[in-house]
C-alpha cells in the first residue's frame, strides 16, 4: 500500500492451533480478490496513461458542455468531471494522480482542487461497498489464519475509531499508496466506513493538492495539452516541475513511514 509495515515480533501458533475467523471460505471469494488485486495494479497504470495524453481533448469537450457557466466553467462540466473521478477511482480503473492533473489542468486549481477532493471521497465510498460484495470476509479469514497478519489487522479494526483513523490518514497520505488497491485491502480487511472514509479525505488531500496545483500551473501558460508545454516550453521546465513533485512527494512519503511505524 506504499508504506512499509513492520511485522510485530509474535510467534507462530503451536501446530493443531486454529486461528481466529480462520473457518474455511469458499475459495472463490478469495480467487476474485485476488484477481481484482492484480486488476487494481494494471488498470490504473494503463489508462492513466492514456488520459494525461488526451488531456487537452478532454478538456475541450468538457468546457463545451451546454448550461450554467461559473467563472467561465460550466457547472455540469465539473459535475460530470466530479462523478468520472468518483466511477474510474472507486472502480479501479484509473489512477487518483491522473485524475488530479486532469481537474488542475482543465479547471484550475481554485475549482479542480475542490472537485478532485470530492471525486476521490466519493470514489472511496464506491470502492469500499464494491471491495466488500467481491471479497466479503474471504481475506479477513485468509489474514487471520497468519498470526503476524492478524496482529496488523486488528491494529486497523479493533482499536478506536480514532486509532482507525490516523492509520488510515497515514495510509492515504504518500503518493505512492495505490488508491484502489488500498480500498480493497481496508474494505475486505474489515476496516470501518466513517474512519476509512475521513482518514481518506484527510490523507490524500496533500497529494491532490500538490498533483492539481502543478497542472493548474503548466495549464495556466497557455499550452493546450501536455505535449503542446513541452514543444513551447522544451523539456526542462516540466522535468524540474516533476522534480519538485517528486521532492515533496518523498518528504510525505518518509514523514508516513515514520509515524506508521511508530503508531504500529
Amino acid at each position: 500500500m506504499g508504506v512499509m509495515l513492520e511485522e510485530p515480533n509474535e510467534p507462530d501458533e503451536a501446530p493443531g492451533e486454529t486461528a481466529p475467523g480462520s473457518a474455511r471460505k469458499p475459495p472463490s471469494r478469495l480467487v476474485f480478490s485476488t484477481i481484482l488485486g492484480v486488476a487494481f495494479v494494471a488498470f490504473p497504470a494503463i489508462f492513466g496513461f492514456i488520459l494525461l495524453a488526451n488531456i487537452g481533448s478532454i478538456g475541450e469537450r468538457l468546457m463545451e458542455f451546454p448550461g450554467p457557466v461559473l467563472q467561465g466553467i460550466p457547472v455540469l462540466a465539473l459535475v460530470g468531471y466530479i462523478l468520472f473521478f468518483a466511477l474510474t477511482s472507486g472502480l479501479g480503473l484509473l489512477p487518483t494522480y491522473a485524475q488530479s492533473i486532469l481537474g488542475g489542468w482543465i479547471f484550475g486549481f481554485a475549482f479542480g482542487a475542490p472537485a478532485a477532493l470530492l471525486g476521490f471521497t466519493i470514489g472511496a465510498l464506491i470502492g469500499w461497498v464494491f471491495c466488500r460484495l467481491v471479497a466479503r470476509d474471504s481475506v479477513t479469514a485468509w489474514t487471520d489464519s497468519k498470526p503476524k497478519w492478524r496482529t496488523v489487522r486488528k491494529a486497523f479494526v479493533s482499536e478506536s475509531p480514532a486509532r482507525t483513523f490516523g492509520l488510515v490518514t497515514l495510509i492515504r497520505f504518500p503518493p505512492n499508496s495505490p488508491f484502489a488497491l488500498t480500498n480493497l485491502a481496508m474494505a475486505a480487511g474489515g476496516v470501518r466506513l466513517l474512519p476509512y472514509t475521513l482518514g481518506t479525505f484527510v490523507g490524500m488531500t496533500p497529494r491532490t493538492a500538490i498533483a492539481c496545483g502543478f497542472a493548474a500551473s503548466a495549464a495556466a501558460t497557455g499550452a493546450v495539452d501536455i505535449q503542446t508545454f513541452v514543444k513551447d516550453k522544451g523539456i526542462w521546465p516540466l522535468l524540474i516541475g516533476v522534480l519538485i513533485v517528486i521532492v515533496a512527494f518523498a518528504i510525505l512519503n518518509r514523514i508516513a513511514n515514520n509515524a506508521i511505524k511508530r503508531a504500529l
